[in-house]
C-alpha cells in the first residue's frame, strides 16, 4: 500500500517533530473549543467531559502498546535469526569436513567469504539488491557442491551433516530479509494511531478549555511524551535506521573465527 511507503520513508526526525506539532495543534484547537463553549452555553459538567478523556486516552493507551508489542516482537525475531543464521554459518565450516577433501576446501573457502560479506554495519552499510544477490550466489555454490556429492552417490549418512546447516543457512537468509526489510507496521495501524492520538488530544485540549486549566508547559510535555513513544515504536519498526538496531557483532565475530581458521589452515603445511 502507498501509505505502508509512505510512513517507512518518512524520516524519524520528522515523524517525531510531526507528532509534536500535532499534539500541540489538536490539543490548542480543543482548549480554543472548550473556551468557546463555555463562553456560548455556560459551565459543562466536569464529569461527564472527563469520562470521554479517559475513554479516549485509554483506547489510545491500548492502540499505543499494541503496536508497540508488535515492533518489540519482530526485533526480537530479528535478533534470534541472526543468532540462528551465525550458527548456521559456523556449523556448515565445520561439517563442510564431510565432504570430499577438495570440495570441503572450497565449501570453507565459500563460507569464510559468506561470513564476511554477511557482517556489516546497518548504520553505515546500506542493504543493496547488488549485496543481497552475492549472498544468493553463494549459496547456490554451497548448493551446487552438494548436487555434485549426490551424483557421485557419496555417503547420504556424511552428506546429511553439511546439507543441513546449509539448508538452515539459507533459510535464515530468506527470514532475514522478510521480517526485517518487508515485515511493517501497517499504514492503516498508523493512520489510526495518529488519528486516535489528535483526537485524545483534541478532547483533553477541550476539557482545559471548559475548566480554564492547563498550561503551555503541560501541553508541551504531553508533546514531548506522545512523540516519544511513537518516535520508539517507529525506531523498532525499522531494521536499518535509527537508534535501535539490531547488534551485528555476533557475525562480526564469526568472521573473525572463520578467517583466522583459514588463515592457520593456509599457514599449515600440506597432508602427505
Amino acid at each position: 500500500m502507498i501509505a505502508d511507503e509512505l510512513f517507512h520513508s518518512i524520516p524519524l526526525a520528522a515523524i517525531y517533530i510531526f507528532t509534536v506539532l500535532l499534539v500541540l495543534a489538536t490539543m490548542g484547537l480543543g482548549f480554543h473549543l472548550g473556551h468557546r463553549y463555555i463562553r456560548t452555553r455556560g459551565t459543562e459538567k466536569e464529569p461527564s467531559i472527563g469520562s470521554a478523556v479517559t475513554a479516549t486516552l485509554g483506547l489510545l493507551a491500548f492502540l499505543l502498546a499494541f503496536t508497540f508489542n508488535m515492533t518489540a516482537s519482530r526485533y526480537n525475531d530479528r535478533k534470534a535469526l541472526l543468532l540462528d543464521e551465525v550458527n548456521a554459518i559456523h556449523t556448515a565450516y565445520l561439517h563442510a569436513d564431510f565432504l570430499q577433501p577438495k570440495s570441503a576446501r572450497k565449501a570453507q573457502v565459500l563460507l569464510a567469504d559468506y561470513a564476511e560479506l554477511r557482517d556489516f554495519n546497518p548504520r553505515v552499510d546500506e542493504v543493496t539488491p547488488e549485496g543481497l544477490a552475492q549472498s544468493v550466489a553463494i549459496q547456490d555454490q554451497l548448493w551446487a557442491l552438494i548436487d555434485e556429492h549426490i551424483a557421485q552417490d557419496h555417503n547420504a549418512g556424511y552428506l546429511r551433516h553439511f546439507v543441513e546447516p546449509v539448508t538452515n543457512l539459507i533459510n535464515s537468509h530468506n527470514s532475514r530479509i522478510v521480517v526485517g526489510l518487508e515485515y511493517r507496521i501497517p499504514g492503516p495501524i498508523w493512520i489510526a494511531l495518529y488519528i486516535l492520538t489528535g483526537l485524545a488530544m483534541l478532547a483533553i485540549g477541550f476539557q482545559f478549555g471548559v475548566s480554564r486549566g492547563g498550561s503551555i508547559q503541560l501541553a508541551v510535555t504531553l508533546g514531548l511524551t506522545f512523540a516519544t513513544v511513537i518516535l520508539l515504536i517507529a525506531d523498532l519498526d525499522r531494521a536499518t535506521e535509527g537508534v535501535i538496531i539490531v547488534d551485528q557483532r555476533p557475525m562480526a565475530e564469526m568472521s573473525l573465527i572463520l578467517e583466522a581458521s583459514e588463515a592457520r589452515r593456509a599457514n599449515s603445511p600440506d597432508p602427505p
